[in-house]
């Protein structure tokens, strides 16, 4: 899951034709921080993809399911 939120900030930075340090920018994530994230160097908290995606112009939304014992 985290992998797929990942590839798809990439993808639309891109499609934005926005490069990672102008991503920094409306962030407030390092840029070197980005490219860790997009080189799965690091796992990205959930407060830093959201950061990464509002900055981009959507949200992230989690659902939670429940199991019953």
């Amino acid at each position: 899951m985290i992998r797929d939120l990942v590839l798809y900030i990439k993808q639309e930075r891109i499609a934005q034709n926005l490069t990672m340090n102008e991503l920094a920018l409306k962030s407030s994530a390092s840029q070197k921080h980005i490219s860790n994230i997009e080189n799965e160097k690091v796992i990205p908290t959930i407060e830093t993809l959201e950061k990464l995606a509002k900055a981009l112009g959507f949200e992230i939304a989690l659902r939670v399911k429940v199991r019953k014992s």
